[in-house]
């Protein structure tokens, strides 16, 4: 529910509230009073409590402008609730006089004593839920604030890991290549137009978090070509994208990230391949490769992941879900 929808529905309350406590101890004390008196008094008293909220709201701008509560605290709630109580009582006189006039039930000195006691305590309530749905908006706020500190910190920490890839990635490629001029330079010459449209991706999308499905496909496409001409016939990779899932978002570089995840979790071996399915259901990606898990791990901290996951959860309600069975490790991605 919004603040705006907030404060109706508390006028709306405390509107209600007031008059079926008036109707009540009007009919206790004055068991005689007609109907059409105690409709008249609950019109006159619904008027009250609409002009007060309107005053109130005017004095809540007026004195935020000219002492916030952030200035001095106790202060402004004391003037605040002190103007509130002489406020109301100078706009309930006219009500009163109406009333007097009519003359639904006998005013005696009780009355009189009850009813200022009753306006004493509207004025506060309402302001109270003035300044109650103050300190609500600023917690939210804070809230708020402290979300988009923590996805900012998660944005600098993802594009600190991206750049880190890219050293990484180049010192295998340049290594790969070394051997392939030797032996094949027509490979060779395929390997670097490979590696220079996968660099010139990174440099035209580096400033971005989420970019479209079938521009990351491309830029995989080369990446996965680097891999195979590194791995001939041990590293597979499969593609079942429909055109529909194509045009929703991907965070950059989540393809490449997984794929480089499996083979350095997994043996790539000409007799038992790393097999890698990349499919789309129901509006989420799906990366999975069977499990051939090495003897010796590189080191591996595990950051890329954790930080993929926690920036998906800013981006989305829809969480990515990592599932491993026996021979399986599956990554399920939300498509943006």
């Amino acid at each position: 529910m919004s603040l705006v929808s907030n404060k109706y529905f508390h006028r709306i309350f405390i509107t209600l509230f007031v008059v079926v406590v008036a109707w009540v101890t009007r009919h206790i004390m004055s068991p005689d009073t007609p109907l059409v008196g105690h409709i008249f008094s609950s019109v006159m008293l619904i008027l009250l409590v609409q002009v007060a909220w309107g005053i109130y709201s005017w004095q809540q701008r007026l004195l935020n402008k000219y002492l916030p509560f952030s200035h001095k605290l106790y202060l402004r709630i004391a003037v605040q609730i002190g103007l509130g109580i002489v406020v109301i009582m100078i706009i309930y006189y006219p009500f009163f006089i109406a009333l007097r006039h009519f003359q639904p039930f006998p005013f005696t000195s009780v009355t009189k004593a009850i009813m200022l006691l009753s306006l004493v305590v509207l004025s506060i309530a309402i302001n109270m839920t003035f300044i109650s749905a103050h300190f609500i908006e600023r917690w939210k706020e804070g809230i708020r604030r402290t979300g988009e500190l923590e996805k900012e910190k998660l944005r600098m920490q993802y594009h600190h890991l991206k750049n880190q890839v890219d050293p990484h990635f180049l010192f295998n490629t340049l290594t790969s290549l070394d051997s392939l001029v030797k032996s094949d330079p027509d490979l060779a010459s395929r390997f670097i137009n490979h590696l220079s449209r996968i660099y010139r991706y990174v440099l035209q999308h580096k400033e971005n978090e989420v970019v479209n499905l079938e521009t990351e496909l491309e830029f995989i496409h080369h990446y996965c070509a680097l891999q195979q001409i590194r791995f001939d016939r041990a590293f597979q990779v499969e593609f079942r994208i429909s055109d529909a899932a194509k045009e929703k978002g991907i965070v950059m570089i989540t393809l490449q990230m997984l794929i480089d995840n499996a083979i350095k979790h997994n043996e790539v071996h000409e007799q038992h391949p790393l097999h890698i399915r990349i499919y789309d259901k129901d509006d989420f990606l799906y990366v999975e490769n069977n499990k051939q898990a090495r003897e010796l791990v590189q080191h591996s901290s595990k950051q890329g992941l954790k930080q993929l996951v926690q920036l998906y959860s800013f981006l989305t309600g829809k969480p990515v879900e990592l599932q491993e069975s026996p021979g399986i490790f599956q990554v399920k991605l939300p498509l943006l």
